[in-house]
């Protein structure tokens, strides 16, 4: 029996949703406590394990949700194929550990903090049982929220028991390594209920090269996605590592709101353009654009005008350098709001692969480039400058792509109503600066963002604006569909 679209929905958004308050539950408690440079060196050591274990992964998650999705009625084959991917990213995982171990011994800035990096790299050891894509491939969405939930609930109270002070810091990244054990074994417990019982096997050469090619995409948005920590950490020092970290920790928790709301109000353009109603697909893509620029545009500039006095509220008083890099990083909120509509709707809903790599290239490539330049200079505000310019010109290159391949054409409309979002949140910078004069502390940071949310969507009301009402729409449509 095919999965319920509206449980599977409710349960994304749950998943969503508990991305986005579990890390704001955990940051103040975690900056206060471990201090900038704990927090530094604590992302610094992930962000380097990760990177060892994207190389280890080789695109599996992306292929195997495809592939899983096409047998999940027949457990033969996918008992076949859990076996040969799992065997794949054994040796992966084998000789990048290696690579990693290596580079502990060998480079002084690692060799330093050696404990560290070996428990925060549990995440590169257990690569080849980290089998979530079996799960989603096979739609089981409300297993998923549920463990994922009550692994997250389980690791915030042991945080909170637990870690009290700076010198905890290696059980901090003992805990988080433990709870990504804890979330594959019950996994594997759940993997072998169903009847999967993999093993290992030397017979899956007809997946490497379609690995290989996804495995490309997935390095080239990690240039830009990771590598700045890696050089901010290298070239610069653990504090400015926290300071950026703490900066897109917020970014990335907004995020969501954007990318996943514009998802909503949109059925997937891979299948309208197998109609070839390409009339229809303009008018969804407009409604799109309209429904990034109403969401992104008042969240960057309403973190802009309250980050100088939320940030030190929030992260405590040593983070005063977070406040520059957070102002500037919650730009590419923004452009990725967009970019997600060129690029993953628009490019690779048409199956345009190569051109969706190519943007992401140039926007990797002009990232390292800038990061090499500015962050000597500037430290985490350079990072972040560097990554808004970055998601800027990927977006424009994508654009460029989706006029010259596409008959996807953006009207004035959209433009307009941008610009009018684009003003409307502008204004946001006289009402904080009105309020601050009057109140602060935490009643500044409530009161602004009631009142500069209040005055959004009355001036959006005033103005006409077709979003609002889209959004509502498409989200009760989604809820009443089967």
């Amino acid at each position: 029996m095919a999965k319920s679209i509206k449980r599977n929905f409710l349960y994304n958004i749950l998943l969503n949703i508990s991305k986005v308050i579990f890390p704001l539950i955990t940051a103040p408690y975690v900056s206060r406590v471990l201090e900038p440079d704990g927090v530094g060196l604590f992302n610094f050591a992930n962000t380097y394990a990760h990177y060892f274990s994207l190389f280890a992964a080789l695109g599996i998650p992306y292929y195997g949700i495809r592939e899983i999705a096409k047998i999940k009625d027949n457990q033969q084959e996918q008992t076949r194929f859990v076996s040969e991917i799992i065997s794949i990213s054994t040796i992966a995982t084998i000789l990048c550990t290696v690579l990693m171990l290596l580079s502990l011994l060998f480079i002084p800035m690692l060799n330093e903090n050696y404990l560290i990096f070996l428990v925060a790299s549990t995440v590169l050891y257990i690569t080849p049982f980290r089998i979530d894509w079996f799960f989603s491939g096979k739609e089981e969405f409300g297993y998923i929220t549920f463990r994922s939930l009550v692994i997250k609930t389980l690791s915030v109270v042991l945080l909170f028991l637990l870690v009290h002070d700076k010198n905890d810091l290696l059980l901090y990244v003992t805990l988080n390594a433990g709870c990504q054990v804890l979330n594959e074994l019950w996994n594997f417990v759940k993997l072998y209920k169903l009847g999967i019982h993999p093993r290992f096997t030397l017979s899956g050469k007809r997946h490497v090269k379609p690995l290989l090619i996804l495995f490309s995409s997935s390095i080239a948005i990690s240039i830009y996605t990771i590598l700045d920590t890696l050089m901010l950490g290298f070239m610069t020092n653990y504090e400015e590592v926290g300071y950026y970290n703490c900066a897109t920790h917020i970014s990335k928790a907004l995020l969501p709101v954007v990318t996943s709301l514009a998802a909503v109000a949109l059925p997937r353009v891979a299948q309208l353009k197998e109609s070839g109603n390409w009339n229809e697909i303009n008018v969804l893509m407009n409604k799109s654009f309209s429904i990034v620029s109403f969401l992104s545009f008042p969240i960057a500039f309403g973190v802009i005008a309250i980050a100088p006095v939320f940030t030190p509220l929030f992260f405590g008083e040593q983070y005063d350098g977070t406040i520059v890099p957070l102002q500037i990083i919650i730009l590419t909120v923004v452009a990725i709001g967009f970019n997600n509509l060129t690029g993953i709707q628009i490019l690779l809903g048409f199956g345009f692969d190569k051109l969706f790599l190519y943007s992401i290239l140039s926007g990797a490539c002009t990232n390292f480039v800038l990061n090499l330049v500015l962050i000597p200079r500037y430290g985490a505000s350079g990072a972040a400058a560097a990554s808004v310019i970055a998601e800027v010109l990927i977006l424009s290159v994508m654009l460029y792509f989706v006029h010259r391949h596409t008959p996807i054409r953006f009207g004035s409309m959209g433009f307009r109503e941008m610009i009018l979002d684009l003003v409307v949140s502008s204004m946001f910078f006289a009402i904080t600066y009105i309020l601050q004069n009057a109140v602060k502390g935490w009643i500044f940071v409530i009161l602004a963002f009631l009142t500069c949310l209040c005055f959004y969507m009355t001036s959006q009301q005033l103005l006409k604006n077709s979003s609002q009402k889209l959004i509502v729409n498409s989200l009760r449509s989604k809820l009443k569909s089967e």
